[in-house]
């Protein structure tokens, strides 16, 4: 005769209890895939000032590689800020990429802090500054056409731009709508103090034609409508390799060589995606790709193969980061003085 088997209450215990575990664990693996499925299938929301090469070399890496279709909006970081403003508490953008740290600093309010798991493989001269993850080095430089300067008449410092014989013939952008020319403003200023270096700056500044971008000025140097132009080294090498009437110099009284970097928004719509593309561009993938874009990479494992001059053959100054962040709304409204001044 057939007896039925009747489990001992603490074998029935262990049962359930193992059921219990085997449940949990489904329901967190099936949330963690849910979770990691709703933020790829997502877009992710960009806000970027940085120039056409370089998109065109990390955007379609990070969506095949997140598998993520990425939303661009393009502009100088003065507009790009200037909306997030007007955006303020609403989930509007993920991550403002390519500006300086200063313009992160200056609007702390808009921004969170985030630290990347790749941040282990910087070199030792960058670092997170608040909420503003570097992920390149850019130097300050000038650019002269060939055509319409002889190397004679080539600007080799600051206090050669202020001469008369580039009036109107000089390039560059504005401070309130540019991180790198705010940045150039800030340069001359921390290398001959504010007294010297406004004077000077002045005299700059009556001498240019200016533009919202320092990504236009190297095309308007490139294309003859100005002889002289201040901008980032990529820009104006890009044209340089590619057989453009353009020399690439490097002020002899001193530039700086200065982190661009990315921050992750204060609302963002997909804070997992934007997490995402901070950390992407922290790898050694993205950065080889940073190189290729005639950008210095900021990780000590990724060998340039560009054109660019080293930087140990640079007279650098150390640039001042938190000064510059600290005093920018003061030194922006002083620029506005001596605009409305401008010869």
């Amino acid at each position: 005769m057939l007896q039925a088997y009747i489990p001992y209450f603490p074998e029935i215990m262990e049962m359930k209890t193992t059921r219990r575990l085997l449940t949990t664990l489904a329901t967190l693996a099936l949330g963690s895939m849910l979770v990691s499925q709703a933020w790829a299938q997502a877009k992710v929301t960009i806000y970027t000032a940085a120039p056409q090469d370089l998109i065109d070399q990390v955007i379609p890496a990070f969506e095949k590689s997140a598998k993520v279709k990425v939303e661009l909006i393009k502009g100088g970081s003065g507009d790009l800020i200037n909306r997030l403003k007007a955006e303020k508490g609403r989930q509007t953008a993920d991550v403002l990429f390519s500006v300086s740290t200063e313009v992160i600093e200056a609007n702390a309010s808009l921004f969170t802090k985030y630290a990347p798991e790749n941040v282990k493989f910087l070199a030792d001269a960058f670092k997170i500054n608040d909420a503003a993850v570097p992920f390149t080095a850019v130097a300050t430089s000038i650019g002269v056409n060939t055509k319409q300067l002889t190397p004679a008449q080539y600007p080799k410092s600051w206090t050669d731009l202020a001469n008369p014989l580039y009036k109107g013939k000089l390039s560059a952008a504005r401070p309130d709508k540019s991180g790198s020319a705010f940045i150039q403003l800030a340069t001359i200023l921390q290398i001959y103090g504010e007294d010297k270096g406004w004077d000077l700056y002045a005299k700059i500044l009556d001498n240019a034609v200016l533009s919202n971008s320092s990504g236009a000025v190297p095309k308007f140097v490139n294309d003859g409508e100005a002889a002289v132009g201040l901008s980032n080294e990529d820009t104006l090498l890009k044209f340089k390799v590619g057989g453009g009437p353009v020399e690439l110099l490097y002020p002899a009284d001193g530039t700086s060589a200065s982190a661009d970097v990315m921050a992750l928004t204060a609302s963002p719509i997909n804070a997992e995606g934007g997490k995402a593309f901070i950390n992407f561009m922290l790898s050694q993938e993205a950065q080889e790709l940073v190189d290729a874009a005639g950008r210095r990479s900021i990780r000590t494992d990724v060998v340039s193969k560009n054109a660019l001059t080293p930087l140990s053959k640079i007279k650098l100054i150390k640039y001042n980061e938190d000064w510059a962040g600290a005093n920018r709304a003061r030194i922006l409204a002083k620029w506005n003085d001596l605009l409305l001044n401008k010869k």
